[in-house]
């Protein structure tokens, strides 16, 4: 039952076009029928008249040329085409001419008249043509000739229309509706087929385009169709991408946000812990409480705490820098030799308190377009990391080695004697994350150090790895020669 509900509604329009073709064509039928019934026999009755007033002026016409017996043919041509009779007479009324007699005959009926030979058609005389008009002849003067056709026929024709009308009724109506259904038909089938193309198209279906070929309005109303449905559904791609891109910038932004609460309780612990230790010192410097009267003592360990914070906030702004992207790349050619003697210079009497060798690899003709600030900020963390956590005696290496074919310059540090667990070599590079878990400064550094590194190869677009190798620890990176603005 839905289902003939629905298709009533989707032929709604051709049924609409069926019944007004069909009352158009049923009314011009009528009105046809109409005009002929009432307005055919008076035109007719008209035509007629003019007919066979035109033809008895003709004869008239030409009669003066011709004797009696030469116009007869004239007269039975006239008689033939109009279905007349014509009578000549006399003066004295007495007829010599008509369709049943000839002019021989004359003789034979001399008081014959035209009122005579119409008496027995009195009846219809009041439905007919009749006209009695002077004539001239060569060999003939003073003759009448007398005009008679009835109109009986189109009043018979008139009868059978009437009687005609059921079956003339029958076929037009069988006609009218055949062609006013065909007609529909044709007219809204690409209608419907349009429509149902179009609802698919508003419940988002774009499998199919609409194929209409008419060379009319309709095909330009299908391809406009297929127009809005091809834009409309990159349209929803390209949103759907955006959301997803939207998504995944949302997600993103809120490990940033999470990451940056993180580390906001983490910087108030590191901040927190030492404050803590200072007033403590303080206030039992204050107060001369126990070995806190050792005023001395306590003030170089306050001394070497504030040290250690102010090392923090500065690495934790250089960070802070670094993430927000506000400092301007300094590009500048840096030598590679120059750079790791500057760093490893400071590092050496750190490392020969631990017995470590610095080993450097470097061609003194190395050298990269880069800044030289952050790229040696890079590496004085990676080999203080590497000189920190490596035990007494061993090495750390440093080689610097030229990539020709690839435009490339690649740095490693290696150092020897340790290993890192493989799960916790990615975290080294998270802010404040140690494989230390005390947390103590004797340790350990603040757990930035690593972190800053990632920060500033990635905005020099610089590529790092940091792995176990059968010696101890390698952190590989690959330097392009030229870094552009």
């Amino acid at each position: 039952m839905n289902r003939i509900v629905y298709i009533m509604k989707m032929k709604k329009i051709t049924y609409k076009l069926f019944m007004i073709t069909s009352l158009i064509l049923l009314s011009f039928a009528v009105l046809i029928y109409l005009t002929l019934y009432f307005f055919l026999p008076t035109y007719y009755e008209q035509y007629k008249t003019n007919q066979l007033q035109s033809g008895i002026e003709e004869i008239l016409h030409n009669s003066k040329n011709l004797t009696l017996n030469n116009a007869i043919p004239l007269f039975d041509d006239y008689i033939k085409k109009n279905n007349a009779v014509i009578y000549l007479q006399t003066k004295e009324e007495t007829i010599i001419y008509s369709p049943t007699f000839m002019v021989e005959e004359i003789t034979q009926s001399p008081d014959l008249t035209a009122k005579t030979a119409l008496i027995k058609n009195e009846e219809t005389l009041r439905n007919a043509f009749f006209v009695t008009l002077p004539i001239q002849f060569l060999d003939e003067g003073n003759l009448t000739v007398t005009v008679f056709a009835t109109f009986q026929p189109i009043d018979e024709a008139s009868q059978v229309l009437v009687r005609f009308l059921p079956y003339i009724s029958i076929i037009v109506v069988c006609i009218g509706l055949g062609s006013a259904y065909l007609y529909s038909r044709f007219i809204t089938k690409p209608l419907i087929y349009i429509n149902e193309s179009a609802q698919k198209m508003a419940n988002l279906n774009f499998s199919e385009n609409i194929v209409v070929r008419s060379n009319d309005e309709l095909e330009e109303l299908s391809n406009s169709l297929n127009e809005m449905s091809n834009n409309l559904q990159q349209t929803m791609i390209d949103i759907q991408i955006a959301n997803e891109q939207l998504k995944d910038d949302i997600e993103r932004e809120r490990k940033i946000e999470t990451k940056r609460r993180e580390f906001f309780a983490t910087v108030a612990h590191e901040l927190k812990t030492p404050l803590t230790v200072m007033k403590g010192y303080l206030e039992g410097m204050i107060y001369n409480i126990g070995p806190y009267q050792n005023r001395d003592f306590y003030l170089e360990k306050n001394h070497k705490i504030i040290e250690r914070m102010e090392q923090l906030v500065r690495e934790i702004l250089s960070m802070s820098k670094l993430e927000q992207d506000t400092s301007k790349l300094q590009l500048e050619e840096v030598n590679l030799l120059e750079l790791f003697d500057s760093i490893t210079k400071e590092l050496v009497f750190f490392a020969s308190e631990k017995d470590i060798k610095i080993v450097k690899q470097i061609s003194p003709y190395l050298s990269v377009r880069t800044d030289r600030d952050l790229l040696e900020k890079a590496f004085k963390n990676i080999i203080h990391n590497a000189v920190t956590y490596s035990p007494h005696g061993e090495t750390v290496f440093i080689e610097v080695t030229g990539l020709p074919k690839e435009n490339q310059i690649q740095i490693k540090v290696i150092n020897t004697g340790v290993k890192i667990k493989e799960e916790e070599i990615q975290q080294l590079f998270e802010p404040f994350y140690r494989i230390e878990k005390s947390r103590n400064r004797n340790t350990g550094g603040s757990g930035l150090g690593l972190y800053i590194v990632k920060q500033v190869f990635e905005s020099l677009s610089i590529i790092y790895t940091m792995k176990n190798t059968e010696d101890g620890i390698q952190f590989l990176t690959t330097i392009p020669k030229w870094i552009r603005k």
